[in-house]
């Protein structure tokens, strides 16, 4: 994996980004979490969209193998007229084919390629602008070019993961994650971006919003899936939301408007309502409101004016606790409607209502039975809200916890707030069960100096445990000496050493947030670095010996979870030689703008 020169001063590249022969599946290198389908009962249904979609990418999993006699399982589908992906054989004018592409009702169109069970593979299918040709990507590499010149992609209105979106036909058993639609076409050298880089969510060349549909399917656990795109807020419906007049709002005389606020006196039942919202049932929408001054708790139903609709599936009264709550109202619950309206009830207390919010937001869906899986401990089971920022999207809330979209730097949460993403660009974000190897090279076995770099995030999840960082093993198992080089690092401080534990270094020093480590060996003098300064010197006498192991990004040898690393790590670099202070230096400056 690492380049073969052992003259060149460059850090060492990961295979497939060097000229080095040996193949690699960079899919593998995928180390996000996903949804584990059981082939039975499992599948993602995002409902409601309008989008014209031209690409579709995401990676999969099977849990057995797939030949072009297997039986024909359901990997998605978009419904316009019709089009979709199932796996194994079937029936039409492509016979003994393994991937099936069925555009808006143009008959089947297939690849012949074995998968194996148990290994990541990453998919896109992507319509030509020049010729509505569509064509077929497996692992960044093109396998089929479909000449479908009278089936153009048009306006989707529906999606299905791991079934039919007729919702007939076997599920797919195994694994799907990070599933993108496009409203353009991407080249085949964008498919190639991001199979390569499989940190990345959207290409180089192509624009963030058009990304139009994005489903990480990586944290969290419920049962709606909400769009993660940063475009998929539209604008607010609600004008005066923070009540600085009385003119936009109607109400009974339950409830009063002053202060800047809608007070319920908790008399009786009364009404609180806007006119000209416009609602249409094609659309879903995001509501959120304050709650302050409930003794008790307020108890609202949310609906149209005449008090005949429901916009919540509950179609109930709710509890809602003072402070910021936030509702999700699908289309399939409000039809067209004109008005917002809140009804309390004097089952709760009197309350205040202020900073009402009412935004459309793209293509939400439900989940129906997956589990999460490649997380920390067991898998949990799909039984609340999925929300990628963390919002509480049914009955009250008193926190605020965002879990922002993977991958991009910057958009909008469901609340159309501007935030910068919590994984930098490039980074791999760990957590506890993945690690990256490089696979063993003679360039590895650095004699007599050499340099260890790089960036990473540190939190509360360090401990008394060690969290290895680098780790060139002497032997298959975590035994004496323990490793050619380790570089590692706790709640109390950093060790490292070369060759023997004997030789141990170690340096107290509490870490915090992003910080750039690194370790320098000339000879016998050992120099560490944090941040761009020297903090520490050691005399080890060891050198480097010659070792037939792969070297361990983010783990050690046994792969033990409480010794791994559980945050981000990012440019992680060997060199062949010791860098002078002024070149630590100069390498923290350069990244400390991006890492903070």
């Amino acid at each position: 994996m690492a380049v073969t020169f052992s003259n060149t001063n460059k850090p060492l590249n990961p295979r497939g980004q060097d000229a080095s022969p040996l193949a690699y599946n960079r899919a593998a290198l995928y180390s996000g979490k996903a949804l584990d389908f059981d082939g039975v009962n499992d599948y993602v249904a995002v409902n409601n969209i309008t989008d014209t979609y031209k690409s579709f990418c995401f990676y999969f999993k099977p849990d057995a193998d797939i030949t072009d006699t297997s039986s024909s399982d359901r990997l998605f589908g978009i419904y316009s007229e019709y089009h979709g992906i199932s796996t194994g054989s079937a029936t039409g004018s492509v016979t003994g084919e393994t991937l099936v592409f069925m555009p808006n009702g143009g008959g089947r169109f297939g690849t012949r390629m074995e998968f194996t069970a148990n290994t990541w593979y990453h998919l896109a299918v992507c319509a030509k602008e020049s010729d509505n040709t569509y064509l077929m990507y497996i692992n960044g590499q093109d396998k089929t070019d479909f000449s479908l010149n009278t089936h153009a992609p048009q306006a989707a209105t529906k999606i299905r993961l791991a079934w039919d979106v007729q919702e007939t036909g076997a599920k797919f058993n195994g694994q799907i994650a990070n599933f993108k639609a496009f409203n353009t076409a991407l080249t085949a050298a964008q498919v190639a971006d991001l199979y390569n880089f499989p940190e990345k969510i959207v290409p180089t060349g192509v624009a963030n919003t058009a990304l139009k549909l994005w489903l990480p399917m990586q944290e969290g656990a419920g049962t709606t899936a909400l769009n993660g795109a940063p475009d998929a807020l539209g604008s607010e419906l609600v004008t005066n939301g923070t009540f600085d007049s009385a003119n936009d709002w109607s109400h009974s005389s339950q409830y009063s408007i002053s202060s800047g606020k809608a007070s319920y006196n908790g008399s009786s039942s009364g009404k609180l309502y806007q006119t000209g919202k416009n609602l249409v049932g094609i659309k879903n929408y995001i509501l959120t409101f304050d709650v302050s001054n409930a003794s008790t708790y307020a108890n609202i139903w949310i609906g149209n004016q005449a008090g005949l609709n429901s916009y919540t599936a509950s179609a109930t009264y709710q509890t809602y606790y003072n402070g910021t709550n936030a509702v999700l109202l699908e289309g399939a619950n409000i039809g067209t409607e004109t008005t917002l309206a809140f009804y309390a009830n004097n089952v709760g207390s009197s309350f205040d209502i202020d900073n009402i919010s009412l935004k459309e937001v793209a293509n939400c869906g439900t989940i129906s039975g997956a589990t999460w899986t490649h997380g920390i401990g067991a898998p949990v089971a799909q039984t609340s809200v999925i929300d990628w920022n963390k919002w509480k999207l049914e009955g009250g809330s008193t926190s605020n916890e965002y879990l922002i979209p993977q991958g991009l730097t910057s958009g909008r949460d469901l609340l159309g707030n501007l935030f910068e993403n919590v994984r930098k660009q490039g980074a791999l974000n760990l957590d506890g069960n993945s690690w990256a190897e490089v696979h063993d090279n003679e360039s590895l076995d650095i004699t007599p100096a050499m340099t260890i770099e790089v960036w990473i995030k540190c939190g509360n999840e360090l401990n008394s445990d060690y969290d290895h960082v680098f780790v060139k093993p002497t032997s298959a198992s975590w035994s004496s000496p323990y490793g050619t080089y380790v570089l590692r690092l706790n709640n109390s401080g950093i060790q490292w050493w070369f060759n023997s534990i004997a030789n141990v270094a170690s340096h107290s020093v509490v870490l915090t947030g992003w910080n750039h480590l690194t370790l320098t060996k000339n000879g016998t003098s050992e120099i560490l670095y944090v941040n761009g300064t020297q903090v520490d010197t050691h005399t080890g006498a060891a050198t480097i010996s010659s070792t037939a192991f792969d070297l361990i990004i983010g783990t050690l040898t046994s792969k033990a979870s409480s010794e791994s690393v559980a945050n981000q790590l990012a440019q992680p670099r060997i060199y062949n030689r010791a860098l002078t202070a002024a070149e630590v230096l100069r390498n923290y400056n350069s990244g400390k703008n991006t890492y903070k």
